[in-house]
């Protein structure tokens, strides 16, 4: 194995024991016996657990929020909401443990906040997103196409009520006993209600 497959394949073994076990549950010793290298080679491309953990998270972070590049506004608003929140929630369910690898890190760790600022906050690209989006929704509030709305406000709604679908997953998969089959089916489900209380939020009341 050459150094750049090396360095790659400790990488991604990283990724899935911090996706499984989280930061605190993972060692470099774990890393580099699952790898099949010596410690020394992990810390010599990656210097820290530390430094390793914090590649791979802000590239879960930005593949996550470049999904905002995907929406394609055409003129149909609530076309464009259910285009977000069905993007989010496939993106989520091909990647399942990602919310309680990032929400852990987000609520126990005030550095991680920090650098999730600075490329959320302090991102020229992210927020000429966010004010794109802002004027599509100031838009249709002023066309009546719907309820007066906070774009932030709107933007946690249908993040938040999709990364809780994934949250409780595990819950609803081994408390209820569900089979893989009747998951998919929950899965779908949760989709159409996520999209139906979005709805009921945004339509004016003579349209409900």
């Amino acid at each position: 194995m050459n150094p750049t497959e090396l360095e790659k394949k400790i990488l991604d073994t990283a990724e899935r024991l911090f996706l499984e076990k989280g930061f605190n549950g993972t060692s470099t010793t774990d890393i580099a016996r699952a790898v099949g290298c010596n410690q020394a080679l992990v810390h010599y491309y990656y210097r820290t657990k530390e430094k390793l953990f914090s590649d791979i998270y802000m590239q879960k972070i930005e593949q996550f929020l470049n999904y905002a590049n995907l929406y394609k506004y055409d003129g149909d608003f609530y076309g464009f909401v259910n285009q977000m929140v069905c993007a989010y929630f496939d993106f989520l369910n091909t990647h399942r443990q990602l919310p309680f690898f990032i929400i852990n890190e987000l609520a126990l760790n005030k550095d991680r906040r920090c650098q999730i600022k600075d490329i959320v906050v302090q991102n020229q690209q992210k927020q000429e997103i966010y004010y794109s989006v802002d004027k599509i929704i100031q838009d249709e509030i002023k066309k009546g196409t719907i309820k007066p709305i906070e774009t932030f406000d709107l933007l946690i709604n249908c993040l938040s009520l999709v990364a809780m679908t994934f949250l409780t997953l595990p819950m609803v998969t081994d408390f209820l006993q569900k089979t893989p089959e009747q998951v998919d089916q929950y899965l779908e489900n949760r989709k159409k209600e996520i999209m139906t209380s979005i709805l009921c939020r945004l339509k004016p009341e003579q349209t409900i």
